[in-house]
């Protein structure tokens, strides 16, 4: 949120096994899907959300995904695709449309380029100097070097690397090497962007990456957050792929309202996951979200699917796994807030 944590480290998203949907919900959903990763990567791409290699590519790169269904009447399981790092552009590869630097092949200095790769393959490796180094020097980066596969293999690591630090300098990183400044004028000129659909996905998340980095944060979740009602699927999923950098405490009741009212399994899932485990929320803010989805283990209109999201979610959140108990999950967050 990509090679997500929701996927590759704990098997993400998972299924109630009690959950079986009606033909028509299964037939319904796998229309969406379709249609959000062949239309429309953004939608299913990016998670804690990942960098685009040049051309496109969101949200961590390799997009995420949806659900696994199972469908007991015509035999079969819809296993959701990889959910896009961050994010993201994770082990996927898919590229997310519009998304590109600004940063001319002229205009590239060499042996910056050749430094930023290696204190990028560095944080990838979980170096917290080079994350320090990264957040003090990136911004001289920022019209001298571009994005290679290798710079945005090496950022979608460090977006799922537990440690925010890390994913900090990711983000700072992102921005400079696709030539947005951290100020009022890169402010300006993604919100220039949003204009243009087929850069739209990539402007959110650079909206998302700017307000993480302190330009504007209100202004620019109030801009985030205009897209969350959009009436096409991706666009709403991008715009909580963005709010998820942002990671402001304004940001979570906006995410909880997309998990909880969205009419699409893919917004749906976005949601969740940066409340869980993607995204730039700390700890605190997660357990702030952790509240509303233990309340709503007993709500009878959770929808089987969101259930499992919201079991997924606590799972990840606290540690524990207590199933469906939900008094033993009321129990826990008592405990532990």
């Amino acid at each position: 949120m990509p090679f997500d944590p929701w996927h590759s480290q704990v098997g993400w998203p998972k299924t109630d096994p009690e959950f079986k949907p009606a033909d028509e919900d299964v037939i319904r959903t796998l229309a969406e899907i379709e249609k959000a990763s062949t239309s429309s990567p953004s939608a299913t791409t990016n998670t804690p959300i990942g960098p685009a290699a040049q051309g496109p590519t969101f949200f961590r790169s390799v997009p995420p995904l949806l659900f696994f269904a199972a469908v007991a009447s015509v035999g079969l399981a819809v296993l959701g695709m990889n959910f896009a790092g961050k994010h993201l552009a994770a082990s996927s590869g898919r590229s997310m449309p519009g998304r590109r630097g600004v940063v001319s092949r002229s205009a590239v200095d060499t042996a910056m380029q050749t430094e930023a790769e290696q204190l990028l393959q560095r944080l990838a490796s979980d170096d917290s100097s080079a994350a320090d180094q990264i957040l003090g020097q990136s911004a001289q980066w920022t019209g001298k070097t571009q994005r290679t596969s290798n710079a945005t293999q090496w950022i979608t690591i460090a977006l799922n690397l537990p440690a925010l630090h890390a994913r900090e300098a990711a983000v700072q990183a992102e921005l400079a090497l696709d030539g947005v400044a951290q100020d009022d004028s890169g402010l300006r000129a993604m919100e220039q962007a949003m204009g243009n659909p087929s850069q739209r996905a990539w402007a959110l998340w650079m909206l998302g990456a700017l307000g993480n980095r302190g330009v504007d944060p209100v202004h620019v979740a109030k801009i985030i957050g205009s897209y969350l009602s959009d009436p096409q699927v991706d666009v709403r999923a991008s715009a909580v792929n963005g709010l998820a950098l942002v990671g402001t405490d304004e940001t979570i009741p906006m995410m909880l309202d997309r998990f909880r009212n969205d009419p699409s399994p893919v917004v749906q899932e976005r949601a969740a996951c940066a409340l869980a485990e993607s995204g730039m929320y700390t700890h605190e803010q997660r357990m702030t979200a952790a509240a509303s989805l233990v309340a709503w283990l007993d709500d009878s209109l959770l929808t089987g699917q969101q259930r499992a999201w919201t079991l997924q979610a606590l799972h990840d959140i606290s540690g524990q796994n207590f199933g469906p108990d939900s008094a033993a999950w009321r129990t826990w967050y008592e405990g532990a807030r």
